[in-house]
């Protein structure tokens, strides 16, 4: 195709009232990143609980996780969760859409680029500490009915925690209100400094390596990949290599959360990390086969689905693809 047939608008275009095409067309890293976050929030939701569960949870191995999980839960085992989990990811996904546009564009000022970024990193920061908590409760504290041998057996995990205590878990909006009576407002950020240290990590290489990625594959006229799956590459290679950096910090996370809702002793982050790399490198990534798997999956249908409906937002309100680079 010629490069100057790109500037023009395309002639296939569905006939929109002007204000609303204009809207949809100014708005369209807000709805594309909305669908993308939707659609591979629960397309990855079960490789997520599997992940949780294996980092604080005795298993032999994914598999036997998975097979106890729907044995005891059921399929909804795999959701628990998920619609506070939407909540959180659809409105995180388009700042951080956002700020991957601004960070490829030179004309604009560096402050354009760093400010968003420690925006999203703190807004990200805070609800996935809130969010979490709740998780917490709701997928490791799920057994069976009270007084029955299974459950008694059950209610002692990894460490030896509330070992002999029958939990119940009840909804979202229940152990969000249980947390907060108990604790209050900071029983809900329960691991904020690992949070901060994950996320701040974490968002910088996220971008590094996805930018990366794209001038390599997606920019590189030399290597004739169609574009649907060089975008699912990059976003699955930036996904899973981010992920892979700050894993251990995740794990540790996850456990400090675990201790202080279980009403364990308090143990330092220093302390979980000495005592996980004791046993090696591999207590440090225990669980990360599922959470690199998910990390692929999740993450490359998310860029291909953002970037698949962006394009068709641009295309169907009278636009380039141009005007979409452009802008």
């Amino acid at each position: 195709m010629d490069k100057s047939n790109r500037n023009a608008p395309p002639t296939t275009a569905t006939l929109l009232p002007a204000e609303f095409a204009q809207y949809l067309f100014t708005h369209r890293n807000l709805f594309a990143a909305a669908t993308a976050s939707f659609v591979s929030t629960i397309a990855g939701f079960p490789l997520d609980s599997i992940k949780a569960r294996i980092q604080v949870k005795r298993y032999s191995g994914v598999l036997d996780c998975a097979r106890r999980t729907f044995a005891e839960e059921g399929v909804a085992g795999f959701f628990r969760g998920v619609g506070l989990w939407e909540s959180v990811t659809v409105a995180r996904r388009r700042p951080f859409a956002r700020v991957q546009k601004s960070a490829v564009d030179n004309s604009r000022p560096l402050f354009n680029v760093y400010i968003p970024l420690l925006t999203i990193t703190v807004v990200r920061t805070a609800s996935f500490s809130i969010y979490s908590g709740v998780k917490d409760r709701l997928v490791k504290k799920r057994w069976v009915k009270e007084g029955s041998v299974k459950g008694i057996a059950a209610s002692a995990f990894a460490g030896g925690a509330a070992s002999g205590i029958l939990l119940s878990c009840g909804t979202t909006a229940f152990e969000f209100t249980k947390l907060y009576r108990a604790g209050g407002l900071r029983s809900l950020y329960t691991g904020f400094p690992l949070h901060a240290a994950r996320d701040t990590v974490g968002t910088g290489f996220y971008f590094c390596f996805y930018d990366t990625a794209r001038h390599l594959f997606v920019d590189n006229p030399s290597i004739p990949v169609p574009h649907v799956i060089s975008t699912f590459a990059c976003g699955s290679t930036a996904g899973i290599l981010s992920w892979a950096v700050i894993y251990p910090v995740d794990l540790i996370k996850s456990k400090t959360q675990r201790n202080a809702l279980a009403g364990s002793p308090y143990e330092s982050p220093m302390s979980i990390f000495r005592r996980l790399s004791a046993g090696g490198v591999t207590k440090l990534y225990r669980g990360l086969g599922v959470s690199a798997f998910r990390s692929v999956f999740t993450h490359g249908l998310m860029w291909t689905v953002l970037e698949k409906v962006r394009g068709e937002i641009t295309v169907r309100t009278g636009h380039s693809i141009a005007e979409d680079v452009e802008n």
